[in-house]
């Protein structure tokens, strides 16, 4: 009885994050939040066009994981002090298969 073979290949897929433009009156900052731009991530082209290559070539999305960054604000406000950290996803490890044949 022959076995079926995979081979296997690992891409990373970045995830942006929503920057805002704060304006105060001629001056003009950007502040990075944490709202996930979901909207410009599912209508990336250049996404969309490397997984209908991948799908062609015979590749088989498995697995998705997130890959995250730890997020640490700390402040002294009132001689009191604060801390909070969360874990911000910066984007995904897409894991593909697809079979080889066993001649």
């Amino acid at each position: 009885m022959s076995r079926q073979l995979f081979e296997y290949h690992t891409e990373f897929s970045s995830f942006q994050y929503v920057v805002r433009t704060k304006k105060l009156f001629m001056f003009k900052s950007e502040e990075p939040t944490t709202e996930p731009d979901t909207q410009g991530f599912l209508e990336d082209s250049e996404r969309q066009n490397r997984l209908a290559q991948l799908g062609s070539e015979g590749w088989e999305l498995v697995s998705v994981q997130p890959v995250v960054k730890g997020e640490v604000k700390v402040g002294n406000q009132n001689a009191q002090g604060w801390a909070y950290g969360f874990a911000l996803p910066i984007g995904y490890l897409l894991f593909f298969k697809r079979p080889i044949s066993n001649d």
